[in-house]
């Protein structure tokens, strides 16, 4: 029996949402910045069931109510709110070589997936293994956790150890990607850098900022729960008719959200900074009772073989990348720019454009990197369904 009862509601919803707020908090600590928020957030929880204090949430015997409240609503909801600027036209006309560049080292992922799986034995799930991490290194932790979910994976130690390991694995592989424009041996891959990518785009004056306000919140909630409700709808006739065992809901609430987010998206421009805040806050929520399930000590003892796994499909993501650039005619900014945005999502990558000094490609390097939340859940559940 734990010390927080599982009928105290109130009190173990706190604890939940006080864990997302504390790994929330210390992504902009430079003491906990190194390390993943989400990854201080599940260790916490983990600490915090294994030692008695709130109840384990992969324990089929104790019905735990927030906890089931957080599986059944956080996910579907946090979906659509995180897809709301997923603007595919724009992402087309804007992308330009960077596009072409995240593409190709998508592709990478892919195949370095299949590499990693006749590689490395993971036994039974390692399908699942390889479709959860191309989902992350294509996408972001919206994928990673939305191809858990769809897969029936969230619970697995697998599951958990890729979490930890793409914390270390994907920081240290940025921190090389700074180094590449000074490794004069791979020079002959790429061609000259472009001096336009150096030049800022003017900004408009007329371009409005959009803050959070109460009527954005309601209706970023309103449309995030329509979009979740049919999709769990049309995934409750698609169960009955094909029977399968896959969760299909988040898939088709992705396909709705991305669907909405295209016929919509000059009215739904102003909700995308508002919604996508609260759905990562719900990602996080929703990650904290991940950790409440996850056994420390099950994930240390996978960790290593699925460090394994994650460096062959990084490294094979690279080489591909490079090997392809001559004949695309990309530059070294735009490889190491779009291989951030596939391993680390836009939120690395647009900094990184500018840091490099490549202002042109900052814009560019934020829609590549939606574009991964748009399509990584799908790759990494074929991968996993192909593997399995």
């Amino acid at each position: 029996m734990s010390l927080i009862s599982p009928e105290n509601n109130l009190v173990l919803f706190a604890v939940i949402v006080g864990a997302a707020a504390l790994g929330i908090w210390s992504e902009h600590k430079k003491w906990l910045g190194q390390v993943s928020g989400i990854l201080v957030t599940m260790i916490l929880m983990s600490v915090l069931s294994m030692s008695g204090v709130i109840p384990v949430a992969s324990n089929p015997k104790i019905k735990v109510e927030v906890y089931d409240l957080i599986f059944s609503y956080f996910i579907p909801m946090s979906i659509p709110m995180m897809l709301m600027g997923s603007n595919i036209t724009r992402i087309i006309r804007e992308g330009g070589k960077l596009l072409v560049a995240f593409l190709i080292g998508a592709l990478g992922v892919i195949l370095g997936s299949f590499l990693a799986f006749y590689i490395i034995n993971l036994g039974d799930d390692s399908g699942n293994t390889a479709g959860v991490i191309a989902a992350t290194l294509i996408g972001g932790s919206m994928n990673f956790i939305a191809t858990g979910e769809i897969l029936n994976f969230s619970t697995h130690p697998l599951f958990s150890a890729t979490i930890a390991v793409d914390n270390f694995a994907a920081n240290a592989y940025i921190l090389l990607m700074f180094a590449v424009p000074s490794m004069t041996f791979l020079a002959r891959f790429f061609v000259k850098p472009k001096v336009e990518n150096t030049q800022a785009i003017e900004k408009n004056l007329h371009d409005e900022t959009y803050p959070i306000t109460m009527e954005r919140i309601a209706i970023s909630v309103l449309i995030a729960a329509v979009i979740a409700s049919v999709g769990g709808l049309i995934s409750d006739i698609i169960q009955k008719v094909y029977s399968t065992r896959m969760s299909t809901s988040i898939l088709i609430i992705t396909v709705l959200a991305v669907l909405v987010a295209n016929l919509f998206p000059k009215k739904l421009k102003k909700l995308e900074d508002t919604a996508f805040s609260i759905g990562l806050w719900m990602m996080y929520v929703f990650l904290a009772v991940i950790g409440a399930s996850t056994n420390l000590s099950d994930m240390l003892h996978v960790g290593p073989a699925v460090l394994a796994f994650y460096l062959i499909i990084m490294f094979f993501h690279f080489i591909f990348l490079v090997s392809l650039s001559k004949l695309f005619k990309l530059d070294v900014y735009e490889v190491i720019i779009s291989s951030a945005a596939n391993i680390m999502g836009p939120s690395v990558a647009a900094p990184m454009a500018a840091s490099l000094g490549q202002k042109k490609l900052i814009t560019p390097a934020i829609l590549v990197g939606i574009l991964g939340y748009v399509i990584g859940t799908f790759i990494g559940v074929s991968i996993a369904m192909a593997l399995n």
